[in-house]
């Protein structure tokens, strides 16, 4: 269980790009625990052994939920993450802060309200003006995140969809969806259906 107080790292070698499976295994505790998220400093910094091998084939990841004093990143073309290449080091670095499961998964491109939801809770996925304050609401449902790969093994971001997937135990991606839309012809309003490809977030049962 994930809330905003409790906090985990794993490492582990994540082999889910192709056949959908992944290794985790518990890593020791950071020295310093992780109440706040640093967009200037890495959660993980590889040291010791870890420089020597040049194979990089260790992956870290971090998930929490919300953190105060965080603001979510605002990038180019609206993207809502951060991506670091570090070419000394061998590595890739991957960073979300205080955003909703919907936007950690459409990445920012898709607006929150467009996504199709089918799980039990939607409150938990997307913040609606029904459920009251938002930064409330962000407070109870929000996550960070951030993950170290080996550079060679990201090659695109599914890889990263697909790890946030398995962690909220949901499937994700873009569909064809027959979607009611009203036209309006000749002054006179209908409802009909058009194929419309939409993302959509299935929570797996």
């Amino acid at each position: 269980m994930i809330t905003s107080y409790k906090w985990t790292i794993f490492a582990g070698l994540i082999l889910f790009r192709l056949s959908g499976y992944s290794q985790d295994t518990k890593g020791a505790p950071s020295e310093h625990p992780l109440s706040q998220f640093d967009g200037q400093k890495p959660v993980f910094k590889l040291k010791g052994e870890q420089l020597i091998n040049k194979n990089r084939h260790l992956s870290f990841y971090a998930l929490t939920g919300y953190r105060d004093g965080v603001e979510p990143i605002t990038s180019a073309y609206n993207l809502n993450f951060l991506a670091q290449k570090d070419s000394i080091q061998g590595t890739h670095r991957i960073k979300m802060y205080n955003l909703s499961i919907t936007d950690m998964l459409t990445y920012g491109l898709t607006k929150s309200d467009e996504v199709i939801l089918e799980v039990k809770d939607p409150s938990k996925y997307r913040y609606d003006p029904k459920y009251g304050n938002k930064k409330e609401w962000l407070r109870k449902n929000a996550h960070c995140y951030e993950i170290l790969l080996p550079e060679n093994i990201l090659k695109d971001m599914d890889l990263v969809r697909n790890h946030l997937s398995y962690l909220f135990n949901v499937k994700c991606g873009y569909q064809k969806r027959l979607i009611k839309t009203i036209m309006h012809k000749n002054g006179v309003s209908q409802e009909s259906k058009i194929e419309k490809e939409v993302f959509v977030i299935t929570e797996i049962k």
